[in-house]
């Protein structure tokens, strides 16, 4: 039997992630519905072979776009993905245990798991990454994304419970694809801190790199994931040395060269 569930997965150009994420669905017979910002592979190919809704609007900030992508499902529940997660088989039977149980569902208006992240094909479990619940399985009714240029969370208004089972996340399959994402990530969070009134500073540019590779190493541990701690330490300060740095220069150019 069909849930009453849509699956709402935002992609650009994931032909290569979006095949396991789709295949980790098959069990829930629920909706799939696809936002896509103008992937130029087979991403496009990939989701409509397997039944989804596949729709295209441009990118703006993340905020935005997924609730742009939330509209578009059609069923009373949302499980929000991205194209490099997919469902356990234990958190797949969790899910579906869960729409077995119609006092559960009147009770609660959202739902959290932990997700179990990968960097380059190894699951981190400290350094920050973990433990790492989230709430992703949400009444339509009762939640949104929260509107922010990146590292955005789901709000739910009302009561949340747990579920049983992992998210695997495959983030940053390689080097390449971290700094790739390091830039752009870092690009909107310094519109983020723009937008709050942050403005540039030489302390900040130079304390919080540091600051944050402490964090991650030893106060978090990341110690204990081997040298993939140490990398993801250094990767973290890279990317907060970019953000800060783009306060500076927000289109990637100075000031001068921005009047011109």
């Amino acid at each position: 039997m069909a849930l009453s569930l849509s699956v709402c997965i935002l992609t650009y150009n994931e032909e290569e992630n979006l095949p396991g994420c789709l295949d980790s669905l098959v069990d829930l017979e629920s909706e799939i519905v696809i936002l896509d910002s103008g992937s130029t592979d087979r991403t496009r190919a990939i989701a409509e072979e397997a039944g989804a809704s596949f729709h295209i609007h441009s990118f703006d900030d993340f905020g935005s776009q997924y609730n742009r992508l939330f509209n578009l499902a059609t069923r009373p529940w949302i499980l929000n993905l991205d194209a490099d997660e997919r469902l356990s088989p234990e958190l797949s039977r969790s899910v579906r245990e869960l729409f077995k149980d119609p006092d559960r569902l009147e009770r609660y208006r959202g739902f959290s798991f932990n997700r179990l992240n990968y960097f380059i094909g190894k699951p981190i479990y400290h350094s920050g990454w973990a433990p790492d619940p989230l709430v992703r399985l949400f009444r339509k009714d009762s939640g949104e994304m929260e509107r922010r240029q990146v590292h955005v969370q789901i709000l739910v208004k009302g009561e949340i419970a747990s579920l049983n089972g992992n998210l695997i996340h495959f983030t940053y399959r390689s080097l390449d694809g971290y700094l790739s994402k390091s830039t752009k990530y870092a690009k909107l969070a310094a519109r983020e801190m723009q937008i709050r009134g942050r403005s540039p500073s030489l302390w900040a540019l130079l304390a919080h790199p540091a600051g944050m590779a402490v964090k991650m190493y030893f106060l978090r541990r990341g110690f204990l994931d081997g040298k993939e701690g140490l990398f993801l330490a250094g990767l973290y300060a890279y990317y907060t040395f970019l953000k800060y740095l783009y306060l500076y220069y927000p289109d990637g150019r100075s000031p001068s060269s921005q009047k011109e």
